[in-house]
């Protein structure tokens, strides 16, 4: 075993049991009077069995301690939520995984960098863990999840902050009577140009809004955006939370599906749910999003460790070291998939809302940027770049018998995470860990082992030092895509650094 890795063998259970009465005494934030507090607590058990070690893994150190068949087990059935459940993330990092992980290959105090970091779980695991973090990703509410999530608020700022602004909000919501007449009754194109003329309020260009949002959804939406952006003495840190609880009322407010991870969509449920007459009351959305904030916050509070640090900068892990120049101890990531989650589109409303996207066009700047995108166009550089690894060009030979476009996203995938793969080893020292939690694909009812494909790709930079995999329990991280990316399972990669 490495020097830097612990011999810890189980997941540190973890559970908090406080409540917030103090945050809640609002009468505002209470639904009803006298009600308590609920504890946020996830019962989960995740179970890692140990692959064969491969060839080059068998002269390093044994990993963490095993049963003798290989089986590696461990417990986290009182797993605290904390902020980990703010804004709602397909395919996120398992949270007792990512503490596991951490706890497994980096000690306190140290380090560890997660460049895919996605809604910020290693982030806030890090932090409860006694670990400074940093975490980097392509998408900007990407970056504001985690820093927002990772960000140690104290509770009564949260709560003095919050209550001001929904005594600044009360005078524009609408009544119970015509929310309830709205739900088959919406403005006509005039009625809301009036409307934001009057109250000086200004949408976003989101291409098609009214197919996205109902004309007064968008009026209501556009109030409590202004609203937040021009509370006064409010701190930074805390705006941004205000803005990630706001975010996480946009995709409740529209007409999109919150629950499919493919992308964005107005499916035939949510139309249905329409048809018979569906009640939209922003203010009161983004009311429960701010209480569940102020509970979590609380929790993360008491949790985390006041002396550690970590951030969250929007980088490409393809340029990675053009943000980043120190080194850090570990790397613990969980990847995109190949071909599985469209960030890109699925965050397209809130992109908007947020102003990290003005027009289409600035917004198409950032798409070539992402990795693990189902299609690829051809005038991609990566297009033409022959690739050096076997087994993807054994996938890759056969793919493009019958389906180019699939061929091209494998590529454009295995390439963009050996060049990311590269710029991870310059930011480690010789025998440092470096942990990708990933998926397998499918193709033609064949697994393409990403593992595998990872393993060769960097086999100049890193040695394997251990294989694992859990199965996926929670059904918004198991789902099943046109294209065969079915992700029942993840698999955990350790690389070690080469000298």
């Amino acid at each position: 075993m490495s020097a830097r890795c612990s011999s810890r063998t189980t997941a540190r259970d973890v559970v908090w049991s406080g409540t917030c009465s103090k945050l809640l005494h609002l009468a505002k934030f209470a639904p009803h009077r006298g009600s308590t507090t609920r504890h946020l607590i996830v019962r989960t058990r995740v179970i890692l069995n140990r692959l064969p070690l491969t060839e080059n893994s068998a002269a390093l150190a044994q990993g963490p301690i095993a049963s003798s068949d290989g089986r590696l087990a461990f417990s986290a059935q009182k797993f605290a939520d904390v902020t980990h459940y703010l804004f709602r993330y397909p395919a996120k990092f398992h949270p007792p995984v990512a503490r596991h992980l951490i706890e497994q290959f980096s000690k306190p105090g140290e380090t560890v960098l997660d460049p895919f970091c996605g809604s910020g779980t290693l982030l806030v695991e890090a932090s409860i863990a006694g670990r400074n973090s940093i975490g980097t990703d392509i998408d900007p509410l990407a970056i504001l999840s985690s820093r927002v999530k990772a960000s140690r608020l104290r509770p009564a700022s949260l709560s003095e902050t919050t209550s001001r602004l929904l005594e600044n909000l009360e005078p524009h919501r609408r009544s119970a009577a015509e929310y309830e007449r709205r739900q088959f009754e919406d403005y006509d194109d005039a009625s809301l140009k009036a409307q934001l003329t009057r109250k000086g309020l200004v949408l976003p260009a989101i291409p098609n809004m009214t197919h996205w949002f109902r004309r007064y959804v968008a009026l209501d939406l556009a109030v409590i955006k202004r609203a937040i952006l021009s509370l006064r003495n409010a701190s930074a840190p805390v705006r941004d939370a205000l803005l990630l609880c706001f975010a996480s009322t946009v995709r409740r407010a529209s007409n999109a599906d919150p629950v499919p991870v493919s992308g964005l969509e107005v499916t035939a449920h949510m139309k249905a749910i329409d048809a018979k007459g569906r009640t939209i009351d922003p203010f009161t959305l983004f009311e429960n999003e701010l209480r569940k904030a102020c509970v979590a916050f609380s929790a993360f509070w008491e949790q985390a460790q006041p002396r550690v640090r970590s951030r969250a900068l929007q980088a490409d892990a393809c340029r990675l070291s053009r943000r980043l120049t120190a080194n850090v101890d570990a790397v613990i990531t969980s990847p995109p998939y190949h071909g599985a989650v469209d960030y890109y589109r699925r965050h397209t409303l809130e992109t908007y809302w947020l102003d990290y996207a003005a027009t289409l066009e600035e917004r198409l700047k950032l798409l070539p940027r992402y990795i693990g995108r189902a299609k690829v166009p051809q005038t991609h550089e990566y297009a033409a770049t022959e690739a050096a690894a076997p087994y993807l060009l054994s996938w890759e030979k056969r793919m493009r018998r019958a389906d180019r476009a699939r061929a091209d996203a494998l590529k454009h995938y295995a390439l963009s995470m050996q060049k990311a793969l590269s710029e991870i080893a310059q930011l480690l020292e010789p025998g440092a860990p470096a942990v990708f939690v990933i998926g397998n694909s499918r193709w033609k009812g064949e697994e393409i082992d990403t593992s595998q494909l990872l393993s060769e790709l960097t086999k100049t930079l890193f040695v394997v030092r251990d294989r694992y995999w859990y199965p996926i329990k929670n059904r918004y991280m198991s789902y099943a895509r046109h294209n065969g990316a079915n992700i029942a399972q993840e698999h955990v990669l350790v690389l070690e650094r080469k000298g």
